[in-house]
């Protein structure tokens, strides 16, 4: 929820750039009656749609038991017409000059994915057309059997190279080691010799599973310095790609949340991410209603005061961080606020950066 909240506080403002959004579909996003995942959802897509900057939707964590894996046409579709009749409902016919001219979402696709999964993108495209994204994610694979998945994939969605983007997707990365630099590269070559440098982009996330200890820490984003090593070798000629502030593993189906977290923020700064924790103050040994707001407030206090605090006027989210602090208007003490926050910074982050100082 926090993090489709930051995404309906993006804006264009910065030379009318923005960056592009991937959202993984999970099992939780399911469209039933009291559900809040997919209306946020829907009004997040619908958001983007009028920035012109529709989201890449990926489906490959949805189980066969999904509700939205088993609607009819499959989810990229059930979305899609959810998201026109969101946009209907808020500006009318779809052919108004209000809304932009293009898709409600752009999917994203497995390289290995199936002959009906590459079917059901086929029929999407014959109602809209769009682009179509494609996500390696084994590159232990030789670059010969990548190039002939992505040749099945645009042959099955009826698509053409021009229509088309590659996703490089090495997952959580602790350092940068040379051997996994010199794999990127090589798939990276043939997938911008095929589809260019502006379809092509390297996606890595190095933000940790778990959190410890409560003395505020800076962390090296070696995401950012993998991207340069591939971009040296490729003179610049791929897309910078990241997980925002959040594990590039989504967490197990199921998995129970027993308690909350102690507040926590992951702030980005230029090659780093600040990581501020707090333990609020227990009565008997139990955490008293309205403890993790103050401990966030105490949190929002130190940030703001740090010369890496990039102002109010920097984006939603840093508004609203600034409006936290200790006597402030504002009072966060939920997980989805303090992500809807850093996600709002992080994502104006990359949308200000230049390529030397992401």
């Amino acid at each position: 929820m926090g993090e489709l909240k930051a995404i309906c506080h993006t804006t264009s403002d910065h030379q009318g750039t923005s960056p592009r959004i991937v959202v993984e579909l999970l099992d939780s996003v399911a469209p039933a009656d009291g559900a809040q995942l997919f209306p946020a959802l829907v009004e997040a897509a619908a958001h983007m749609v009028m920035m012109g900057r529709p989201l890449w939707v990926d489906t490959h964590a949805l189980s066969g038991n999904a509700a939205l894996a088993r609607r009819p046409g499959g989810p990229f579709e059930f979305l899609d017409q959810s998201v026109e009749a969101r946009l209907v409902t808020e500006f009318g016919l779809m052919t108004s000059l209000q809304v932009p001219d293009v898709p409600p979402l752009i999917p994203v696709v497995p390289d290995c994915a199936t002959d009906n999964e590459l079917g059901l993108v086929a029929s999407l495209r014959e109602h809209r057309e769009r682009d179509v994204v494609v996500r390696f994610r084994a590159l232990n694979a030789p670059v010969s059997d990548l190039h002939q998945r992505l040749r099945r994939v645009a042959r099955l969605v009826r698509t053409r190279p021009d229509d088309m983007h590659a996703v490089i997707d090495l997952g959580f990365v602790e350092t940068v080691p040379p051997a996994a630099v010199r794999q990127a590269v090589s798939v990276a070559r043939m997938l911008v010799d095929q589809l260019g440098p502006e379809s092509t982009t390297l996606l890595a996330g190095s933000v940790p599973a778990t959190r410890n200890g409560f003395v505020t820490t800076a962390r090296d984003r070696p995401e950012v310095a993998l991207w340069l090593a591939v971009a040296e070798e490729l003179d610049g000629a791929i897309q910078y790609g990241d997980y925002g502030v959040t594990h590039p593993a989504p967490p197990a189906s199921g998995t129970s949340m027993a308690r909350s977290p102690n507040p926590y923020l992951y702030y980005t700064i230029p090659g780093s991410t600040i990581v501020f924790r707090r333990q609020p103050t227990k009565v008997d040994g139990k955490t008293p209603s309205g403890a993790a707001a103050e401990a966030f407030a105490d949190l929002a206090e130190e940030l703001v005061s740090r010369p890496e605090f990039a102002g109010g006027d920097y984006s939603w989210g840093d508004q609203e961080l600034a409006q936290c602090r200790r006597g402030g208007r504002r009072t966060a003490g939920s997980v989805s606020q303090w992500l809807s926050m850093a996600t709002s910074h992080h994502l104006s982050h990359l949308a200000r950066r230049t390529p030397n100082n992401l």
